[in-house]
């Protein structure tokens, strides 16, 4: 699946309603938006997967310290942040004082 995310989501009036429309059923209440400030302080865990590698067994058990594997990735492709297994966004490996950092290129628009 090599489907483009769109680089920005398209921008979101405030007077949208954070809200679903009334159902059918005038007695059921209404969804609340996922969107929506009761959600905002929830902490989620993203997985930035920078590449991977098959290989067999025996290589595995054989490697050793300063071994080194080379993944399926271009070191110019550009990453994928994971939300509960799904691509929520592609970025590009920076540095953050001395750390690995993520710089966002791509996100999915927000439903």
């Amino acid at each position: 699946m090599n489907a483009r995310i769109p680089a920005t989501a398209p921008p979101q009036s405030k007077s949208a309603s954070k809200v679903t429309p009334a159902p059918a059923d005038a007695n059921a209440q209404p969804l609340l938006s996922i969107d929506s400030a009761i959600f905002r302080d929830i902490k989620v865990t993203l997985r930035v997967k920078l590449g991977e590698v098959t290989l067999p067994v025996d290589e595995l058990l054989a490697l050793k310290s300063g071994s080194t594997l080379k993944l399926d990735r271009l070191m110019s492709e550009l990453v994928e942040l994971h939300l509960n297994d799904a691509l929520v966004a592609r970025g590009e490996i920076v540095a953050v004082d001395d750390n690995f950092g993520v710089r966002i290129i791509e996100i999915a628009p927000a439903a």
